[in-house]
């Protein structure tokens, strides 16, 4: 079984999901993320939240 790691959209732990970037995404964040059209101010969400993770992987 894979080793558990905390989404960094949602802050959930599992081992369902994907990094990209050094950045862990659930399942179910991944899937909405990808269904989330741009105009959707979620979009924007998605985008900010990647953005915090990924610059924090780099200064750590």
């Amino acid at each position: 079984m894979r080793e558990s790691a905390c989404c960094s959209v949602c802050s959930k732990q599992t081992s369902e999901g994907i990094y990209v970037l050094s950045v862990f995404l659930c399942h179910d964040c991944e899937q909405e993320m990808v269904r989330t059209p741009v105009e959707d101010p979620k979009y924007q969400f998605f985008v900010d939240q990647m953005s915090k993770a990924h610059r924090s992987m780099i200064v750590s």
